[in-house]
């Protein structure tokens, strides 16, 4: 009787450490994600100094500009992922690039514009809005937006040029793998403010578990975060913004 006790003893003892160990091996040190996306390309050759920025660093074209084609294509042998920084309207007063997405579009007529503006930017991923504070407002232009996105299996950043924005709501009703801006990095182009937005980014990211960034291609802004990009690595993991999507 004593050795059917030991034995018995035994056996529940062991399965309780073998049911203890995974709970154990379930909390690795995770770092949060940062996911930073380099907007407004096109205009130029992408720029070299991004060539020393880690491929982690998404780039983001702007179509019908001269060099569209070939920084995606640039982009892509340096093993970045690529966006379409796809422009839509402003409010009236507000800078408006040549080529936009309007209001006065019909269904037919939007989706084949950025049709077109998919094939000027090969390979992207996904889409995120330049400008567009008054478009992104309007929900059926961005239901339209999204259905074609769905079927191309793209994602969607709304780039937040507005707090009314709906993009992000309706991409997610399309089921659109998504994200949203949470800091623009260098709207004031100086490196103390820079280094701030980054710190800003990294804390949000500590916070939610991931920060989208987005910043531009100025020489202070590249410079800076070439310089501050090795410390931040190490209390975030830099990640390429299919990383960053939700579900």
């Amino acid at each position: 009787m004593q050795r059917i006790v030991t034995v018995t003893t035994y056996i529940t003892l062991s399965l309780a450490l073998l049911l203890a160990m995974p709970a154990m091996a379930k909390n690795p040190l995770t770092k949060p994600k940062l996911a930073v996306i380099i907007d407004d390309l096109g205009y130029d050759l992408m720029p070299r100094d991004i060539a020393k920025l880690p491929a982690a660093i998404s780039i983001s074209v702007i179509p019908f500009t001269e060099f569209d084609t070939a920084v995606a294509l640039t982009a892509l042998s340096q093993h970045r992922e690529i966006l379409l920084h796809l422009p839509m309207q402003s409010p009236p007063g507000a800078p408006q690039e040549s080529y936009v997405l309007t209001l006065d579009m019909s269904k037919l007529e939007m989706q084949e514009a950025v049709q077109e503006a998919l094939y000027r930017v090969p390979h992207a991923i996904a889409v995120n809005n330049h400008m567009g504070s008054l478009l992104t407002q309007h929900s059926e232009p961005m239901h339209w937006i999204m259905e074609l996105l769905h079927d191309r299996q793209l994602g969607f950043i709304d780039s937040r040029t507005t707090v009314n924005t709906v993009a992000q709501k309706i991409a997610k009703q399309h089921g659109l793998p998504n994200n949203r801006r949470h800091v623009f990095l260098d709207h004031y182009l100086n490196e103390a403010f820079i280094s701030d937005q980054l710190e800003l980014a990294v804390t949000l990211a500590e916070k939610r578990g991931i920060a989208v960034v987005i910043a531009h291609p100025f020489p202070i802004t590249l410079d800076t975060l070439q310089k501050a990009l090795p410390e931040l690595q190490q209390r975030v993991d830099l990640v390429p913004i299919s990383q960053a999507f939700l579900p």
